[in-house]
């Protein structure tokens, strides 16, 4: 069995279990068994669009070492693998499971060395870390870089596809993840939505705390359209011509897909993001939201008048930006994890 163990709610939005329902699908190809290991209910509704099995734990996310029991209780082959996304481990945690079966810990920033089998840090900026040095007498095996970006499947043939570099900016995506506890998206519209020669194309997420209020505000409205729920975000980040998204894995699907690209810093796990992207000029960041939302919003409109008054600047961005991911990322780290299973296995044999 391979299992996943990640958590999705209002303070940590949705970026760890989507992530990890990408790679899970990727082993579901393989036909593999899967089930999803979660703190509580709240990441349902995403499982359960994607028909992947999970056990509810009933225990605190913010405390995992409170179900350490909990999983001796069932993982207990060496056969299970357990690949672990979340900012709450330990290093009891880690080295617990890692006594039991084989642990693959997917992170943003190394805290500390882990007791891993695999780790997986594909962020642009993995460099800053040592994991090299910190990793080397360990038998711990590394995935770094942008090739292993775990992107969903509408991402994963995109890059083949062209994008279309418009003359004129009239379309605009604005994306703030799953959640959205800072206000960023009523904030935003609030200071935009008289721009009217432009249009503006809201992602509102599963979780966002301000979701019925920013439909009932904005719904309806000329140059304002609200999408909830969808399947096709691919589509809708083809056919806009600037797009604006906190950080997170959210870049890496406009990489691939190619639409110029304005992104700030939502939370202190993305204050590196800006290293990978900004400093490389793929993308242009507007700040961090914590320094100032108005001053930062202020800035995201400034740079929507500089990539429309450049469609120059536009068609560099976007060839940066779909050289940088491809897309298949998911499918080299599952193939990577059963590489390294056949090998254990040949081993005992």
């Amino acid at each position: 069995m391979i299992y996943f163990r990640a958590d999705a709610n209002g303070v940590i939005a949705s970026g760890h279990i989507m992530r990890c329902i990408t790679i899970a699908l990727e082993f579901v190809k393989q036909e593999k068994e899967v089930t999803f290991l979660i703190a509580d209910a709240n990441p349902q509704i995403l499982l359960e669009r994607y028909k992947l099995s999970y056990r509810i734990l009933n225990t605190d996310w913010e405390n995992m070492e409170s179900e350490i029991n909990i999983l001796n209780g069932f993982l207990n082959t060496t056969e299970d693998i357990v690949i672990v996304d979340s900012y709450m481990v330990t290093e009891a945690y880690m080295k617990a499971l890692y006594t039991k079966v084989k642990t693959v810990y997917i992170e943003d920033h190394m805290k500390c060395p882990y007791n891993v089998d695999i780790l997986i840090n594909y962020n642009l900026y993995h460099f800053i870390f040592d994991y090299l040095g910190v990793y080397k007498k360990t038998e711990t095996k590394l995935l770094l870089g942008a090739q292993y970006v775990p992107l969903r499947e509408e991402f994963s043939s995109y890059h083949i596809k062209d994008y279309e570099v418009r003359e004129k900016v009239n379309d605009v995506l604005v994306m703030c993840g799953g959640s959205d506890e800072k206000g960023f998206l009523k904030a935003f519209l609030n200071k935009s939505c008289h721009m009217k020669s432009l249009r503006f194309h809201v992602i509102v997420g599963a979780y966002n705390a301000y979701r019925e209020e920013i439909k009932k505000q904005y719904d309806g409205q000329d140059n304002i359209y609200i999408y909830e729920n969808i399947n096709n975000i691919s589509e809708i980040m083809a056919k806009c011509d600037v797009a604006i998204s906190a950080a997170g894995n959210t870049l890496y699907e406009l990489c691939t897909v190619g639409t110029p690209t304005i992104f700030f810093s939502y939370s202190d796990n993305q204050k590196y993001d800006d290293i990978g992207f900004a400093q490389n000029d793929i993308m242009l960041h507007a700040g961090n939201i914590d320094d100032g939302m108005e001053t930062m919003i202020e800035t995201m409109i400034v740079y929507i008048n500089i990539l429309a008054d450049s469609r120059e600047a536009r068609i560099k961005m976007s060839k940066k930006m779909r050289d940088l991911v491809d897309g298949l990322g998911a499918a080299r780290i599952v193939r990577s994890i059963l590489e390294d299973e056949k090998n254990v296995n040949d081993t005992s044999a």
